[in-house]
C-alpha cells in the first residue's frame, strides 16, 4: 500500500526553504490586506456518491485549488464522503491522486489479496469454486446472509490508517479538521439522514459508502448504518443547515442515469442501474442562485464500478470544473492561493501524533476467542508500530472465521498513544461457507464442484471441509479438519483424506473426433495429516504424512477388443513430503501479477501387486499370476513461476521447474509412466496423458506474454519447453528401461483469449502439443480446472 509523506510526494528540503520564505511574503501581505476581508465569503464544497465515478471529485479539488477558490467545508455522501475526509483530513488533490493511483487502491475496494494482505498459512488450497456464499450460524437467529459482494477488510484498516491522525489532531471533532467536515448516512431503520461528526472517522467515512450489499453495514455508535445515499445522495440542504456558507459548490457525478429508456446503451449503464435502485436520486435544483454546480461529464462513459479508470475520472473532473472557473470567481470574491493552503496543510499534519499503539480493546469476542487474539496481537515488548499492527491484522483477518472482524484507531491522552480496537459481530459463533464452482468445457472433462467449510472456535480455531467433484474425466472427494493451535507461531494440523479417479478414455473433443483413446482408469486414495507452519506472510512450511492405496487399470496398447482384460496395478504404501511455498500469484488460474516459488523433497515407501492383462506381454492365458514387489524412492522438485508488468498492457511472465526421482523401473513401460513426475504448465495440462512430457528427470521452462485488450478482455500467449536428462523408454517386451543424458527436447504451447467475469474466467484456446495425437487442438471453456493433487504427488 502506498503511504504518502511529503517526501514521497515530492516535497524535498528545498522546497521546504520556499515554503518559509513564501510564508514571510504572505505576513507582509496580510497586513496591507483591507479589513474588509475580515468578511471574506465563506465557501461549501458538497460532493455526491456516485461509486468509482466519484474519484471525479479530485479533479474538481485540484481545479479549484490551482485557481485560488477557497473551501472552507467539505460534506460528502458515500464516495463523495471518502474523497472529503482525505481532503479534510490535510491531503493534497495530488496527493490523492497518487493514492487511487497505485494498483493497491483497488485492492483496496474490492478486497482482493495483495502482497500486504494475505498470508498463505491461512490460505487452503486452490480449488475449482465460482461462487462461494457465507453463512453465520447462530442458535439463537439460525443463518444469516453474510456475502457482500466486497470484501471490506482491507479497507476498513486503511481508512483508519490514513485519517485517524488528523481526527486525532481535531480530538475527534471533523469540524476542526484541516478543513471543517461532515459525512452522511443513512439509518434505515428509522429512515433518517445522518450528518456524522464526530468520533470515529474510520465508521463515518465507511458508514457513508455502505452500499446495500456491496459492503457490510458496521456500527457506529452502536447503529447500523448504510450509504448516505439512500436517503441524500447530494447533501447541500446539510451544507446549507449546518454550515451556512456563503456560496455552495456542488459537485455531482450521479444525476438520473436517462431521461428515456437508453436502448443503445442499456447493457453498458446496467451496472449503475442495479448499484443505485438503492440510492437516492441527485437534485441538482437544491442549489441556489448564488451558488455553482459542477457535474463531470462521465454519465454515459463510467459506470460505478470503474475503479480501473482513475486518471479518465479525475480528468473529468478537473475539466468540467475549469470551465466553472469564470462563473466561480465572478460569485466567489475571496482568494486563497496554493502556497497559502500549502502552508495551512503543512501546520496542520504538524499537530499529528506518530502512530505509536500501547494497548488492544476487544469487542464482541468470547474469553476463548480473547485469548486467541492476544496471543497474535500483545504488548508485552511494548508499544507497537502502525506496520506491526498492520501485520497482526491481517494475520487475523486471513482466518475466514474473523472475516466479520472491523478495527478502529482511539487515541488516549494520557499515554500520548493510539489504541486499536476489534469488534466481530456478537452472532458470528460459527462461519459456513458454501461453494459451487467447476468447468464447462468442449472437451469432455467438464466438472461440477460443490464444497463447505465451517469455521468454529471451540477453545481452538477449529475449521471443518468437505469438497466434493463429479464429471466423466474426473471425481474426487475431499475430507479435512484443521486446528490452528497457535496463531503467534503460525502453527497447525490438518488430518485429511482424498479419493480421486480419473477416467482418461473419458476426454473426447467435439472439435477433435480423430484424436487417439487414452485407455486409462486411475483411482487412488489418501489418508494422513499436514503440519505447518507459516514463515512469513506468504511463505508456508509444510511436513505431510499419509498413507496411500491406489488402482490402475490401463492398456499397453491403442487397441482393445471387448473381450480384453485391463492390466491392473495395485500400489500402497506410505508417502512423506517436506515443502516451502511462497506464493503472491494474483489468481488462481491465468494469473497476471505476482511471484510463486515451491520446493519439495517426498519418499514413497509402497507395495505393489500387478496383474497382467491380454496387452501385456507377460500375460499368460493359462496361468495368470500376480507379481508382488516393493519399491522406495525419492524425488526432489522445485518451480519458480513470476509475473511482471512491463507496461500498461503488456506483462511478461517465465516458468522454470525441475525435477530429479530417484524412482526404478516398476512391472512395465506403462505402469511406470504413471508414477513418474510429468511437465503440466498449461491450463489443463493435467487433462492429458503425455508419455513425451514425463521422466524422472527434467527440467522444464516457459515463457508468457499477456496483453490487456480493455476492459475483461485479455490475450496470452505460452510457450513451454521440455528437456529429460532421465527417461524411461520402452523395451521390446514393454519393460522400462533407463536412459541417461539429455534427450530432445519437447514444446507445446497455448494461444488463449479471456474473459474474466465476476465468477470466473471464459477462454478460447488453442493448443500445440508436441507428439500428441492431435498436436493442435481447440477449446473453449468456462471456469476452473483444479483438481486434487494425486496421492504419490
Amino acid at each position: 500500500m502506498l503511504k504518502i509523506s511529503y517526501t514521497e510526494a515530492g516535497f524535498c528540503p528545498a522546497f521546504f526553504v520556499y515554503l518559509g520564505a513564501m510564508k514571510r511574503v504572505l505576513l507582509l501581505s496580510l497586513l496591507f490586506m483591507p479589513l474588509m476581508s475580515l468578511g471574506q465569503q465563506k465557501v461549501g464544497l458538497v460532493l455526491s456518491g456516485g461509486g468509482a465515478k466519484g474519484l471525479a471529485h479530485i479533479g474538481v479539488i485540484k481545479a479549484l485549488e490551482e485557481n485560488d477558490i477557497p473551501i472552507d467545508y467539505v460534506v460528502g455522501t458515500s464516495m463523495g464522503a471518502v474523497v472529503g475526509a482525505f481532503y479534510a483530513a490535510g491531503y493534497s488533490p495530488e496527493e490523492l491522486q497518487m493514492i487511487v493511483e497505485e494498483p493497491s487502491f483497488q485492492h483496496w475496494i474490492d478486497g482482493t489479496s495483495t502482497e500486504r494482505y494475505q498470508y498463505n498459512y491461512t490460505k487452503r488450497e486452490d480449488n475449482a469454486s465460482w461462487l462461494s456464499l457465507d453463512l453465520i450460524i447462530d442458535p439463537r437467529t439460525g443463518a444469516q446472509l453474510n456475502s457482500p459482494l466486497a470484501n471490506d477488510l482491507i479497507i476498513n484498516f486503511v481508512l483508519n490508517e490514513y485519517l485517524t491522525q488528523a481526527a486525532q489532531a481535531s480530538n475527534f471533532d471533523f469540524t476542526k479538521m484541516m478543513v471543517p467536515y461532515k459525512a452522511i448516512a443513512a439509518d434505515v431503520f428509522t429512515q433518517q439522514t445522518l450528518a456524522l461528526d464526530s468520533g470515529s472517522i474510520m465508521k463515518a467515512v465507511r458508514s457513508s459508502m455502505a452500499v446495500p450489499f456491496f459492503y457490510r453495514p458496521i456500527k457506529n455508535n452502536d447503529q447500523y448504518l448504510f450509504d448516505g445515499g439512500i436517503y441524500d445522495n447530494f447533501p447541500v440542504d446539510i451544507m446549507k443547515r449546518d454550515f451556512s456558507p456563503d456560496v455552495v459548490i456542488g459537485s455531482n457525478v450521479a444525476t438520473k442515469l436517462s431521461e428515456t429508456y437508453p436502448f443503445d446503451t442499456d447493457d453498458q449503464i446496467i451496472n449503475d442501474a442495479l448499484l443505485f435502485m438503492f440510492l437516492d436520486k441527485t437534485n441538482p435544483n437544491v442549489l441556489g442562485e448564488g451558488d455553482v454546480y459542477v457535474e463531470p461529464d462521465i454519465q454515459s462513459n463510467f459506470s460505478a464500478v470503474d475503479f480501473d479508470q482513475v486518471e479518465a475520472l479525475i480528468d473529468s473532473g478537473y475539466t468540467a470544473a475549469l470551465r466553472k472557473i469564470p462563473e466561480l470567481r465572478e460569485k466567489i470574491q475571496g482568494r486563497r492561493n496554493k502556497a497559502q493552503v500549502e502552508l495551512t496543510r503543512r501546520d496542520f499534519h504538524q499537530k499529528f501524533s506518530p502512530y505509536s499503539f500501547y494497548d488492544l480493546h476487544l469487542f464482541g469476542f468470547s474469553s476463548d476467542q480473547e485469548k486467541f487474539v492476544r496471543k497474535l496481537i500483545n504488548f508485552k515488548d511494548g508499544r507497537k508500530t502502525v506496520t506491526q499492527i498492520s501485520r497482526a491484522y491481517f494475520q487475523l483477518v486471513s482466518e475466514p472465521y474473523f472475516k466479520n472482524v472491523y478495527p478502529n484507531f482511539t487515541y488516549n491522552e494520557e499515554e500520548q498513544a493510539y489504541v486499536l480496537e476489534l469488534y466481530l459481530k456478537s452472532t458470528a459463533q460459527n462461519a459456513l461457507t458454501v461453494q459451487f464452482g467447476g468447468n464447462i468445457s468442449t472437451r469432455e472433462v467438464s466438472t461440477l464442484q460443490l464444497g463447505a467449510e465451517l469455521n468454529s472456535f471451540k477453545r481452538k480455531l477449529n475449521t471443518y471441509k468437505v469438497m466434493l467433484s463429479t464429471g466423466r474425466f474426473y471425481e474426487a472427494v475431499n475430507l479435512s479438519t484443521r486446528f490452528n493451535i497457535n496463531p503467534k507461531t503460525r502453527f497447525f494440523i490438518q488430518p485429511d483424506y482424498q479419493y480421486n479417479h480419473w477416467d482418461y478414455l473419458s476426454t473426447e473433443d467435439i472439435f477433435d473426433e480423430q484424436s487417439d483413446p487414452l485407455i486409462l482408469d486411475r483411482i487412488d486414495r489418501r489418508v494422513g495429516g499436514i503440519i505447518g507452519i507459516g514463515t512469513e506472510g506468504r511463505s508456508v512450511l509444510t511436513l505431510e504424512n499419509g498413507l496411500i492405496r491406489n488402482r490402475d487399470e490401463f492398456s499397453n496398447t491403442i487397441d482393445l477388443s471387448s473381450d480384453d482384460k485391463l492390466d491392473v496395478f495395485k500400489l500402497r504404501g506410505f508417502r512423506s513430503k517436506l515443502a516451502f511455498e511462497r506464493n503472491s500469484l494474483n489468481k488462481k488460474q491465468f494469473p497476471t501479477v505476482g511471484t510463486r516459488f515451491y520446493t519439495g523433497v517426498k519418499f514413497i515407501g509402497s507395495s505393489i501387486d500387478y496383474t497382467a492383462g491380454t496387452t501385456s506381454a507377460e500375460y499368460n492365458t493359462n496361468n495368470p499370476i500376480t507379481l508382488s514387489s516393493n519399491e522406495n524412492w525419492f524425488e526432489f522438485s522445485m518451480s519458480f513461476d513470476e509475473y511482471s508488468k512491463v507496461t500498461e498492457r503488456y506483462s511478461f511472465g517465465w516458468l522454470f521447474e525441475a525435477t530429479y526421482s530417484t524412482m526404478s523401473p516398476l512391472d512395465n513401460y506403462r505402469s511406470t509412466l504413471i508414477y513418474t513426475p510429468s511437465f503440466e504448465p498449461m491450463f489443463d495440462s493435467e487433462t492429458y496423458f503425455l508419455d513425451n512430457f514425463r521422466a524422472p528427470g527434467y527440467v522444464g521452462a516457459g515463457m508468457k506474454h499477456l496483453w490487456h485488450l480493455g476492459g475483461s478482455f485479455d490475450f496470452r500467449l505460452e510457450l513451454y519447453g521440455f528437456l529429460p536428462f532421465r527417461t524411461f523408454n520402452e523395451g521390446i517386451t514393454q519393460e522400462a528401461e533407463i536412459e541417461m543424458g539429455f534427450q530432445t527436447p519437447q514444446f507445446k504451447g497455448m494461444g488463449a483469449l479471456i474473459y474474466d467475469t465476476v465468477v470466473g474466467p471464459l477462454s478460447a484456446r488453442i493448443n500445440y502439443i508436441q507428439g500428441n495425437s492431435a498436436p493442435i487442438g481447440l477449446m473453449l471453456s468456462f471456469g476452473y480446472l483444479i483438481f486434487n493433487e494425486k496421492s504419490h504427488e
